[in-house]
């Protein structure tokens, strides 16, 4: 009978049958569908980060000539950053995510968030998803941005609250909206928790920017709860 330090610990029953399971569902990318990756390299050559200088309030790369034009006819009073154009391999991975939870792509994206929030000499405490409706959040069983956040959160040493904001009503999908519409339909939408938010920095976490009102509802909601400063961040831009 061997040693007891000889003996090798069984091995999880996933972890025995992974190689069986990576040749039947092998991992894909979901930038471009190709075996190997959840992210490959031709995908990561296509992304258009956003680089300096930027607009201080929305983070828009600056030509130069003017002020930003995003900011000329809005009200944003926080700062926020985005990673890259949501555009090509980038978009579709944002989208796969939505339906194909990931922890291997929401980790490469809470990276690529972690880079963003350095580069903005940011120092927020706490990293708070954008919280899915509550339709939404049975139909698919979890929410994405809340898996980029955790992401994010464990690469910028933050504390990580998926609970510090929630939905007070249902909100129909912004898609089509024009930027006045998509900020009536999420106003007065989220509330935020005095004992998650009060006295800390935020950084908002989310998935995507179109015009920010999504974003500019929760900042709203963490600030009326008492936050102390609110920033945010998402992985793409359109």
């Amino acid at each position: 009978m061997g040693r007891q330090e000889d003996r090798q610990p069984n091995q999880p029953a996933r972890t025995r049958l992974q190689p069986l399971l990576e040749l039947v569902f092998p991992t894909r990318c979901l930038g471009c569908g190709c075996v190997g990756k959840v992210w490959c390299a031709q995908c990561d050559s296509t992304l258009e980060p956003l680089r300096g200088p930027l607009c201080a309030l929305c983070g828009e790369p600056l030509d130069g000539r003017s002020g930003c034009r995003r900011c000329t006819s809005s009200d944003l009073s926080f700062p926020i950053r985005s990673f890259a154009r949501y555009r090509g391999p980038l978009a579709r991975a944002l989208v796969q995510l939505k339906y194909r939870p990931s922890t291997e792509m929401a980790a490469v994206m809470g990276e690529w968030l972690s880079q963003v929030v350095r580069q903005a000499d940011w120092h927020p405490e706490i990293a708070v998803p954008v919280p899915l409706g509550h339709a939404r959040q049975r139909r698919r069983g979890y929410n994405q941005v809340a898996l980029i956040a955790s992401s994010l959160a464990g690469s910028s040493g933050m504390e990580f609250l998926p609970a510090a904001i929630q939905r007070t009503r249902e909100t129909p999908s912004q898609v089509g909206l024009d930027a006045e519409a998509r900020r009536r339909n999420v106003q007065g939408a989220f509330q935020a928790r005095p004992q998650d938010v009060q006295h800390k920095s935020v950084c908002l976490v989310d998935d995507l920017m179109t015009t920010g009102a999504t974003l500019a509802a929760c900042a709203d909601a963490v600030l009326l709860a008492g936050c102390e400063a609110v920033v945010a961040v998402t992985v793409g831009r359109a």
